[in-house]
């Protein structure tokens, strides 16, 4: 028996070749290995054919194997003995569901703690199967690892985020001196077009109150010149219904006043 584990040594004593399983009515065929009854029963199959051991390969000519009790007995002896481990490994909450030994080794395949029943089966046959202590020493440095590098990755980003705040924050006050400094000058902007708005209104009312008195001025001229020419055309009315004497003798006031009379018109 190769040195290791006792408790994994024993499994292996107790375990069929064949179904790698705890051995059930265990029986020794000529060259001396142990299997389960059943199990060599179909390993050589039909009568006719020639049998051999299924382990070491040995002939077995007359198909002989016997009882193994003394092995039964240690089968029995090693069931107890992997319960009583199984109870204690279950209140620690590590027992292999499947077969209720202690998960003492790690399966590197699949990644996950397994029992040496586990480690025996087909299943695990040809996986990479560590003990527990050195997959846990290994994934811990792993582990360890990525944490490291989270870390790192964590300081960046948050060096980042505050390099990013603070250029925000610089980027607003300037925004916000722009906007203070727009407000000013259209404020300025609003005053100056108001002050130019009242002062083309006063221009505008100066020029309307100059066009009113300029046309009033002229619209009384005109009335008086009416006026004028109204009085000149009853005087000559008058004058044309008076006697040739007295016609001629107010003759020359008559036209010099016609006369400035059209000078004034005109």
């Amino acid at each position: 028996m190769a040195e290791g584990n006792p408790v994994q040594n024993l499994c292996e004593e107790t375990t069929c070749p064949i179904c790698l399983q705890y051995f059930k009515d265990p029986v020794i065929v000529d060259c001396g290995h142990n299997f389960c009854q059943a199990c060599i029963t179909r390993a050589w199959g039909e009568p006719d054919r020639d049998a051999s051991c299924p382990q070491c390969s040995e002939p077995c000519q007359q198909r002989n194997f016997r009882p193994n009790r003394q092995l039964a007995s240690i089968v029995e002896i090693a069931k107890k003995f992997s319960l009583q481990m199984a109870r204690g490994a279950e209140a620690l909450g590590r027992v292999c569901e499947r077969h209720q030994e202690p998960l003492k080794l790690f399966c590197e395949d699949d990644r996950a703690p397994i029992c040496v029943v586990c480690d025996k089966s087909k299943e695990h046959r040809d996986h990479k199967v560590i003990p527990k202590e050195e997959a846990f020493e290994e994934y811990q440095g792993k582990i360890q690892g990525h944490l490291e590098f989270l870390n790192k990755q964590k300081k960046e980003i948050l060096a980042s985020k505050l390099s990013g705040e603070a250029e925000s924050q610089k980027l607003l006050k300037r925004t916000e001196s722009e906007r203070q400094k727009i407000v000013a000058d259209f404020k300025q902007l609003h005053q100056f077009l108001e002050e130019q708005e009242r002062l083309l209104l006063a221009q505008l009312k100066e020029l309307d109150d100059g066009v009113k008195s300029c046309g009033d001025q002229h619209i009384a001229k005109l009335f008086e010149e009416m006026s004028s020419i109204d009085d000149l055309i009853k005087d000559l009315e008058e004058k044309q219904k008076q006697p040739a004497t007295e016609f001629l003798q107010d003759i020359r006031s008559i036209l010099q006043r016609y006369v400035a009379l059209l000078h004034t018109v005109g």
